[in-house]
């Protein structure tokens, strides 16, 4: 499969409108349009002619809502997911630990109603014959859930050539589209783009108090904090008190179960706030942050 290679350019067109119909070619269109010619899609693609030979793809977001962002990369759960490692001091380890960094030209942030970004192109000629492939995620709600990150896969050959729908109104799959997942599990969810930069700093801040090691353990007990709402889905930054003394007790207490990584945790956000405040902490939460101390273990023993 061929991935696009192009520098990349951020655009924003206003007042895009849904023509009624997607402009797929052949047997696809007909199956994706037939009984669908009042629906609307929440968002779509839409190509955008540069001249003869060259057109701009862009995201659309149909919706009513602005979407607090639209990332164009993968974003992921944790550090281990992106590839990095506790322990690990080096600088190529540290662009790993800050997750997607490489890949912020690609975020846009603050998509309005009928908005389009532009997320790539394609060249009549020269990608004719290539798959090509856009990943995008972005906040909005579900149809069963008040919050969601939804990922859309598209893989098309030479391009999309018209408008295509990623998710029709009713939250059903148009025919044509690979995958489009709606994640709104606390285990699936990814580190939200938007938070990127209050991540980098307080990731440097920690640096600076604990040295790197340390730093990038409690980053990513920071991370399962905060996905997992713990301590009532306080702001990314201001969990990492917790995420401290989470860290310092683990290494004292030398936890052995998720059941002991609870109470841990339960024990600092009983101390900082007050009994209760955080007692539906989920199991899975606690088997993450247990396999994160007993990485770092892992990695002080072979020291």
């Amino acid at each position: 499969m061929t991935k696009l290679t192009y520098e990349f350019e951020q655009k924003r067109v206003d007042n895009m409108q849904w023509a009624g119909r997607s402009k797929l070619s052949g047997l696809t269109a007909l199956a994706s349009e037939q009984g669908r010619v009042r629906k609307k899609p929440l968002f779509y693609l839409e190509s955008v002619s540069v001249d003869n030979y060259v057109d701009d793809i862009y995201f659309v977001n149909n919706s009513d809502e602005t979407l607090s962002f639209v990332a164009l990369f993968m974003p992921y759960r944790n550090i281990i997911e992106a590839g990095a490692k506790l322990g690990d001091i080096s600088e190529e380890n540290l662009n790993k630990v800050k997750l997607y960094s490489d890949d912020m030209d690609r975020l846009y942030t603050d998509v309005l109603p009928n908005q389009g970004v532009r997320i790539g192109s394609s060249h009549i000629i020269y990608d004719s014959d290539a798959l090509m492939q856009w990943l995008i995620h972005l906040p909005f709600k579900g149809a069963k859930t008040h919050y969601a990150i939804w990922r859309f896969n598209v893989v098309e050959k030479g391009g999309i050539g018209g408008s295509y729908p990623l998710l029709w109104e009713d939250f059903s799959k148009p025919l044509p589209m690979v995958s489009s997942e709606c994640l709104f599990e606390k285990s699936e969810m990814p580190i939200e783009a938007s938070v990127y930069e209050e991540r980098c700093v307080l990731l440097e801040r920690l640096i600076d108090a604990f040295g790197v090691t340390n730093a990038i353990f409690i980053l990513a007990i920071n991370d399962v904090l905060y996905r997992y709402c713990v301590g009532w889905s306080a702001p990314y930054s201001e969990s990492d008190i917790q995420a401290q003394d989470i860290a310092l007790k683990l290494k004292k207490q030398k936890p052995k179960d998720a059941q002991a990584v609870k109470g841990i945790i339960q024990a600092v956000y009983d101390f900082w706030f007050n009994e209760d405040f955080a007692k539906n902490i989920s199991m899975q939460a606690c088997e993450e942050v247990l396999a994160l101390y007993q990485a770092q273990v892992a990695i002080v023993d072979s020291k």
